[in-house]
């Protein structure tokens, strides 16, 4: 019998008299057989192990011995299976048992281990295929390895040398290949800068993304297309939440900024771009996936000139409107609200007048941001086409912050509550809503009669500008031309063909100067724009001339007309420079008398918020001097709103340090509401924190201006007489002064600068510690570097801030130079933990904490900055040596972008914060899940 199956014993009995029973003895057990005919029985021997002796018996009759001989059976007592997972993919590798039916990766190597007994032979038989035969390596053990590439099935056949392929079970292998990546972008659009693309995408692969590139083809207009240029792009803080064990993302979300100037295109140009993500395909290679085509085309001439005609005409049309329609709503809000005064109640007709009213408003608000949107695409078509003027650049800033302004979120909260007021029939508070939006109303019909005057008086200088501009090049063009006259280098019919073109452009730019002329009286304070009537009379004369004489061959008369010609013209436009040339000097010194008084006011206030959070953390709470004490806060706050008014006032002269001011300010202004929060829920601990936050922020403000205030000097002692080359204060006279904050601190002047703090704090403590010891002799409780609520003398509050200032100006410094890094894709990790200690040391010195670990850190930094400026020397070296081209500048993000960052950085900062200990398919539903949101 074979082992493991079942054997039947059939018995025939023979005689003359049959019995009815037949018996087998196995060992000391007996059993009945079945019967199943008159002479016949069987026996059924159920999974048949071993070998096995028996005997029969019936009615007294016994046979002899009989033995079941088993034949053994090539059998599987267990098996396992490891599963070795490509290394891209991250995953580690699985060992399972007894199990078969297999689901794996692309590319996984397999190892089987059978345990196998009465085998001789085993074979693993994948599809159609040939059976392939295991190794044996053991006795009862045989193993066998193989690649999954595809679906199959497998089967499994044993033999030995009684039994050949005596069994087979099947069993499947189901492959998961690697798919494709997958990758979206989103254009984002700032109408005030259309040289500037940005872009915010997500890109992710079912195991792991090998590189993520922006590509782009420039299709010039005179020469055809361009080849391809490809940009690698980093990856993400999600990317590395997301990365697995081999280190590459599953996902990452990418921002990307584009500088379209930097490409040279010309009018007519256009370029063609798009990202592309490469998955890391180990088993069939690195596979692609590329968002959509995009494509950006340059204007022509002529259709830029029309643009901004038109453009133009509407906006001063929008303005003209929004002046007339806000005066006309001013006037019948107020007829209306003396008309419900004279009314008990507010009845249907009155509710509709006030809802209509509320209509124009809102249409008055949408005036604005069309208006506001034309004025954003005309400033951005300006510097795709033109080399704009700084000083232009600052006013076209300050219209914008104006058109911002205007569009207040204020009065769209007004309107709301007058809708709210209206449903609810509340009289008397809608009669006060109705009073502030009356003021509110006034206030906007001046802005916008300022803006419309401004904005007026903005594309005056701006012709003026072209035509300077267009003066001096028409000059040019007619030197050169007056010299190949007189060379005879062309025919007589070229050159009489370029001296009529040259004839026309005069004549266009004698119209503009009409029309600038016409435009300029329509000021109401006009520009100092000299007539140049009879010169360029006197320009066309000899241009006509020289065209006759050219005409008649005589080239040398010719030539003498056209330098005439071309001398006139550079004498108009040498007057109209000297026309827009005045009252620099004077605004300088405003700024700088400005700067002077809001830096006394900064001074105070900051000493003003010391004090106040002194008091505030030795006082009870529920005492009337706690009341004063967040009465003072209240003081502080509306003290500082005079100064914000100011500042802002100031960054608007000087555009370059707006960004930084602005940012001091809003922090400034969220501590000091945050303080005055906690101090009415008397949580004075975070009061005091907040009151913390703001002294620091009053000290960088001061110390921003203070440094401003240093360069204009410096910059007013450098200028001479006649020397235009300064457009406005704190813009600076070129590169090479390296004094101007927007052109970030000199690398070698920050250790210098580290090292003057140290020596500063280091002669601080000494002069402390001094202090302290004399004052403990005469019985004082003066602590070394104690300050705070105890301080050595009255001095020490003042120097303290001044240090932390210091501290903050040279960590602001070091923030600016890790952006330019950045942007330039060198970002280095050293300089974030400078900035952290930097902070740390700032807080302890407002904290007016000062001790011998301080220095010690102090020393550190000091050491560090040494060390990172030698190495940028070294690769300032080599990259003068390679004479590398100069790199993209990153620009601002448009504010939708960065909020559509800030929120993708929450769901990053999100998954960081899942368990470490997650299980996989739990991780991988929270992957999907940010990637869908």
């Amino acid at each position: 019998a074979v082992q493991f199956s079942d054997f039947v014993l059939n018995v025939k009995v023979d005689g003359a008299v049959l019995p009815n029973e037949v018996f087998i003895s196995l060992g000391n057990v007996q059993y009945r057989l079945e019967k199943n005919a008159a002479n016949a029985f069987s026996y059924k021997f159920a999974n048949v192990q071993k070998d096995t002796e028996f005997r029969l018996f019936s009615a007294g009759v016994e046979s002899r011995d009989y033995t079941l001989n088993v034949l053994r059976k090539p059998n599987i007592l267990s098996f396992n299976t490891k599963l070795n997972f490509p290394a891209y993919i991250g995953r580690a590798n699985e060992e399972l048992s007894n199990v078969g039916d297999l689901v794996v990766p692309q590319g996984t190597d397999i190892g089987w281990v059978f345990n196998a007994q009465n085998t001789d032979n085993l074979q693993l038989r994948f599809g159609a295929n040939a059976g392939e035969e295991a190794k044996r390596f053991d006795d009862e053990l045989f193993q066998f390895r193989r690649r999954a590439l595809k679906d199959e099935t497998y089967k499994l056949y044993l033999s030995n040398s009684i039994l050949q392929g005596a069994d087979s079970v099947s069993y499947t292998i189901t492959v998961i290949p690697d798919l494709h990546p997958q990758i979206s972008v989103q254009e984002f659009k700032d109408s005030s800068n259309l040289r500037l693309a940005f872009f915010a995408g997500d890109a992710s692969d079912d195991y792991g993304i090998q590189n993520l590139t922006f590509n782009y083809q420039i299709k010039k207009a005179k020469v055809g297309q361009l080849p391809m240029n490809t940009s690698k792009i980093g990856m993400s803080a999600f990317a590395e939440a997301t990365a697995g064990k081999a280190g590459k993302a599953k996902q990452t979300q990418y921002d990307y900024s584009w500088d379209i100037s930097n490409l040279e295109l010309e009018p007519g140009d256009e370029v063609q771009y798009y990202f592309e993500v490469f998955d890391n395909d180990g088993v069939n290679g690195s596979k692609s996936a590329r968002t959509g085509l995009m494509t950006y085309k340059m204007p022509t001439i002529d259709e830029f000139r029309q643009q901004q005609a038109d453009n133009s005409e509407e906006i001063k049309k929008d303005l003209q409107k929004a002046v007339k329609e806000s005066l006309k709503i001013q006037e019948d809000l107020k007829k209306l609200r003396d008309k419900v005064l004279q009314k008990k109640e507010m009845d249907w007709q009155t509710r509709k007048e006030m809802e209509k009213l509320m209509d124009r408003q809102k249409q008055l608000q949408m005036q604005m941001e069309q208006a506001k949107e034309n004025f954003d695409q005309n400033k951005e078509q300006q510097k795709e086409f033109n080399q704009q003027n700084p000083e232009l650049q600052e006013k076209q800033e300050k219209l914008e912050k104006m058109f911002e302004e205007t569009m207040n979120e204020e009065m769209k909260k007004l309107l709301e509550d007058i809708q709210k007021l209206l449903q609810e029939q509340n009289k008397d508070e809608m009669l006060e809503k109705m009073e502030d939006m009356q003021m509110s109303n006034e206030e906007l019909s001046k802005e916008l009669e300022r803006l419309e005057e401004l904005y007026k008086q903005l594309e005056v200088e701006q012709l003026l500008d072209q035509q300077i501009e267009q003066l001096e090049e028409l000059a040019k063009k007619q030197e050169e031309l007056a010299k190949e006259t007189e060379e005879e280098k062309k025919s007589t019919e070229e050159l009489e063909k370029e001296q009529k073109s040259l004839n026309e452009k005069l004549e266009e730019l004698d119209k503009k100067m009409e029309e600038l002329l016409k435009k300029n009286e329509e000021l109401k304070r006009p520009e100092k724009i000299e007539d140049n009537k009879q010169d360029m009379n006197d320009a066309k004369q000899d241009q006509k001339e020289a065209k006759e004489n050219i005409n008649k061959k005589d080239n040398k008369k010719a030539g003498k007309k056209q330098k005439s010609a071309a001398n006139k013209m550079k004498e108009m436009a040498n007057k109209m420079k000297q026309g827009k040339e005045s009252g620099e000097q004077e605004q300088m010194e405003e700024d700088l008398k400005t700067i002077r008084q809001l830096l006394e006011n900064l001074v105070g206030l900051s000493f003003a918020q010391e004090q106040n959070k002194k008091d505030v953390e030795t006082t009870t709470p529920n005492t009337p001097r706690y009341v004063e004490l967040a009465q003072q806060q209240y003081k502080i706050k509306d003290d500082f709103k005079l100064v914000e008014d100011s500042l802002q006032a100031l960054a608007m002269r000087q555009f370059q340090l707006e960004g930084i001011i602005t940012e001091k300010v809003t922090e400034v202004k969220a501590n000091l509401k945050n303080s005055l929060e906690e101090l009415e829920e008397r949580r004075t601990n975070t009061a005091s924190e907040y009151q913390h936050r703001t002294m620091k922020g009053l000290n960088d403000l001061a110390l921003l201006l203070a440094e401003s205030m240093q360069n204009m000097q410096e910059q007013m002692a450098a200028d001479k007489p006649g020397d235009q080359s300064c457009d406005k204060p704190g813009k600076g006279k070129g590169k090479g002064k390296g004094k101007g904050k927007g052109d970030g601190e000199p690398k070698d002047k920050m250790s210098k600068g580290q090292e003057d703090i140290n020596k500063i704090m280091k002669d601080l403590k000494e002069r402390l510690e001094k202090q302290a010891k004399e004052g403990k002799e005469k019985g004082g409780k003066d602590k070394p570097g104690g300050g705070g609520g105890g301080g050595t003398q009255p001095g020490n509050s003042k120097e303290f801030a001044q240090l932390a200032a210091k501290q903050a100006a040279l960590r602001d410094a070091l923030r600016k130079l890790q952006k330019e890094k950045q942007e330039q894709g060198k970002g280095d990790k050293a300089l974030d933990e400078i900035m952290d200690e930097m902070n740390k040391i700032e807080i302890d010195l407002v904290n007016k904490k000062l001790n011998n670990d301080m220095l010690k850190r102090q020393e550190q930094i000091l050491t560090r900055l040494l060390e990172h400026e030698k190495a940028e020397r070294e690769r300032e070296q080599d990259e003068q040596r390679e004479a590398e081209v100069a790199r993209q500048q990153q620009p601002k993000m448009p504010p939708a972008l960065e909020e559509y960052l800030k929120k993708r950085r929450a769901e990053v900062e999100q998954f960081r914060t899942v368990s470490p200990a997650l299980k996989p398919y739990y991780k991988q539903l929270v992957e999907e899940y940010l990637k869908g949101k």
